[in-house]
């Protein structure tokens, strides 16, 4: 007997892998007995159709899994998200500044070190839960707040905590709730302090080289959000969201108070929204719009 209908069984089954495992786990004998009894003795590949049949059935099934939480359930996982990778961006910079020597500095020290360490555990906080949540925010914000504030008095730093301390607090008092954020998600929150990690790893000597090493994963990062727009909206709302609570936190203090620096600070800021709107907008649509449509039988 020919060797073909296994190579095709094989092929299709490939190709089946575009449905979440719930679906295949129910569905898949039964569409890959379907698509053998249809193809001619002989057949190995799956024609165009067929693979883009399978393809599109596996993006509407997932898209009909995404939006089952409702849109108010989702936009809520989709901040949880958002605020959850902007405050990995902020305790990574810190990592970066003293642990990694990214930039000139004190060192790292048991301040540093327990900030980092409890920083981390907030911004993954929303996996476990809003007790969890609470209970290492209050510690976390204690630590930022006497770090950044001991030895100024500024009303720029003290705005700049207070902001931090804001998105904590919102942190924990969205998490918890009947629908929890995906694991699959994490890899959001970890994909900046693991580039920074491994740039440091990979290239000791080239600060130039380790920064672009980050910016090369964050637009990786970027691109796969953006592909996964087809189905799930949310990741990407998240990561713009991320983009721009990280360029408000850091230049609204300075716009503030900075005098003249205002316009350049502005200047600066500029090509990050223009970067993350056109992304943002579609997001945010699809978010509330597509996500609370009926799924068709």
């Amino acid at each position: 007997m020919s060797l073909a209908p296994g190579k095709l069984e094989r092929r299709a089954r490939a190709l089946l892998r575009a449905y979440p495992a719930e679906y295949r786990h129910g569905r898949a004998e039964e569409i890959i007995g379907t698509l053998l009894e249809a193809a001619p003795p002989g057949r190995s590949f799956p024609t165009a159709r067929e693979a883009w049949s399978l393809i599109a059935g596996g993006r509407h099934a997932r898209a009909i899994r995404n939006r089952r939480p409702g849109v108010k359930a989702n936009v809520r996982l989709a901040l949880l998200l958002g605020i959850s990778t902007y405050l990995s961006f902020y305790f990574s910079l810190i990592l970066a500044a003293s642990v990694l020597g990214f930039f000139p500095g004190d060192g790292a020290s048991w301040l540093t070190a327990a900030t980092i360490v409890l920083g981390a555990a907030v911004a993954l906080a929303p996996w476990l839960g809003r007790r969890a949540a609470a209970a290492l925010a209050i510690p976390a914000g204690a630590l930022v707040a006497y770090g950044e504030l001991r030895g100024t008095h500024g009303s720029e730093a003290t705005m700049a905590v207070a902001e931090i301390l804001i998105a904590m607090a919102v942190l924990a008092a969205l998490s918890g709730g009947p629908v929890r954020l995906p694991r699959s998600w994490l890899w959001l929150p970890c994909a900046f302090p693991l580039a920074l990690v491994a740039g440091r790893l990979l290239s000791p000597q080239y600060p130039r080289l380790e920064w672009s090493l980050v910016l090369g994963a964050l637009s990786l990062l970027a691109a796969v959000v953006v592909c996964w727009l087809v189905t799930d909206a949310r990741p990407a709302f998240a990561l713009c969201l991320a983009v721009l609570l990280e360029a408000v936190i850091t230049i609204l203090p300075s716009v503030v108070y900075g005098g003249s620096l205002r316009t350049a600070i502005v200047m600066a800021v500029l090509p990050q929204v223009a970067l993350v709107l056109p992304v943002l907008l579609p997001a945010a649509w699809l978010l509330l719009r597509r996500q609370k449509a009926p799924s068709r039988r």
